[in-house]
């Protein structure tokens, strides 16, 4: 799937800045306080998980190390920002499995950012994939004042990330991937908390959900 132009540019604006700024150090210094580089996401059913990781393992063996594999195979809900005390947002974190309605989520086939060399498995948008970010923008600019960035806007294309490659690299692993048939369907289950190391993205706490779903017999 190509994406529209305008959403190309902010992605191919994004990760330039990502590149050259935001995946650098273990946190960053501000001010003379260092910060944390956190982020918010769902982590993918075991069989998701599975195929992305040995696409990922077979994509290296083709091209050599890229930044996929510096993470967990995940879908983002918020983008990477940077905090001071990262325990207010382990709390919001373990507020959001208590709440969350589970619901399903499907992948399917790979997906192109061609300007920023990026492969992707392509996430189908749903009204309830969306509630659940919108929501998160909205918790963390009004409890803690972290503010969206304008990719975060409605032209946001969830995916999940496989591999940067050079332009070289990246077209030739277009041409070969490009006609691969995938599906995924699953039920959301888990969330994780992700926090940046200086050298790549670990999941630094992961939850089920606990929705409580109210049971009718008790509502005599």
């Amino acid at each position: 799937m190509r994406p529209p132009d305008s959403l190309r540019s902010l992605v191919s604006g994004m990760y330039r800045r990502v590149r050259s700024a935001g995946l650098r150090t273990g946190g960053s210094m501000s001010a003379g306080v260092r910060t944390l580089e956190i982020a918010y996401v769902i982590l993918l059913s075991d069989e998701a998980h599975n195929y992305m990781s040995k696409l990922e393992i077979e994509l290296m063996k083709q091209y050599g190390p890229h930044e996929g594999l510096k993470a967990t195979p995940h879908i983002t809900l918020k983008l990477g920002f940077h905090v001071t005390d990262i325990e207010p947002f382990e709390q919001y974190f373990d507020q959001l499995v208590t709440e969350i309605t589970p619901f399903e989520i499907s992948l399917r086939n790979i997906g192109f950012f061609d300007d920023v060399g990026i492969i992707f498995m392509d996430v189908v948008h749903t009204p309830e994939l969306e509630g659940l970010r919108r929501r998160i923008l909205k918790d963390l600019s009004e409890r803690y004042g972290i503010d969206p960035y304008p990719l975060e806007g409605d032209q946001y294309h969830f995916h999940a990330t496989l591999a940067y490659l050079s332009k070289q690299d990246f077209e030739t692993a277009r041409h070969r991937l490009k006609q691969i048939n995938i599906h995924f369907k699953f039920k959301l289950e888990t969330i994780g908390l992700m926090c940046h190391t200086g050298e790549e993205w670990v999941t630094y706490k992961r939850a089920k959900l606990q929705y409580n779903f109210a049971d009718p017999s008790s509502n005599h």
